[in-house]
């Protein structure tokens, strides 16, 4: 039953709406999938709302809705109500979970841990996954991402950041590129670095 559930999660299938195939991992069916699994799968202490996923994965909440209801036949999440809100958790007991998240973690899990990651580190005023990663997310040819690329913006403690750096690779199992600049080095734009990475696919990290 358990590889059932499995295969089901991970194997594409054709559904009445067209999808394109997932950009970072060639066993799930979306990056909306993709996205979903990698907010619950990388913060397995956090409860969302149908809302939140749907907001991170840059989807409809229908469409998030309909991701979340196959995780919860499949029992690899869990759902909680607190009054008129419903909070969906990852189902840390379930057997797949360890596969799963690996998974995830190596696909769309930079996404989803650098907010967690970054919170609360003085000096970032703006914060960017670029590279390879960022370029495969937006649908550009490329190497695969072996690494992943951050960028800081600010007067940064690159102390703090190091450290989280480090707990990311953990969490990921891959390392991670830390690049620093200022913010007027970033508003000029004017070096080769500051203008090599914008001239490419940035993702913004929000650090709310």
């Amino acid at each position: 039953m358990c590889l059932h559930l499995f295969i089901s999660l991970v194997v594409s299938y054709v559904t009445n709406v067209r999808t394109e195939k997932p950009a970072l991992s060639p066993l799930l069916r979306s990056d909306t999938q993709g996205l979903i699994l990698a907010q619950l799968f990388m913060n397995p202490d956090d409860g969302f709302s149908i809302s939140d996923l749907a907001r991170f994965a840059k989807t409809s909440v229908p469409t998030a809705m309909r991701e979340v209801d196959r995780l919860l036949d499949a029992r690899l999440v869990t759902s909680r109500t607190f009054g008129r809100a419903h909070l969906i958790q990852v189902n840390k007991q379930h057997e797949l979970h360890d596969a799963v998240r690996k998974i995830i973690a190596f696909s769309y899990g930079p996404a989803a841990i650098m907010p967690a990651a970054l919170y609360g580190i003085d000096g970032i005023e703006q914060a960017f996954l670029f590279g390879p990663w960022a370029a495969r997310l937006t649908r550009q040819l490329g190497p695969d991402p072996h690494e992943v690329d951050l960028l800081l913006v600010g007067y940064v403690n690159r102390i703090e950041a190091s450290r989280a750096a480090a707990r990311v690779e953990g969490y990921l199992e891959r390392a991670v590129n830390v690049q620093f600049v200022s913010s007027a080095e970033w508003q000029k734009g004017e070096n080769d670095f500051v203008i090599q990475v914008k001239s490419k696919p940035l993702l913004e990290i929000s650090l709310e």
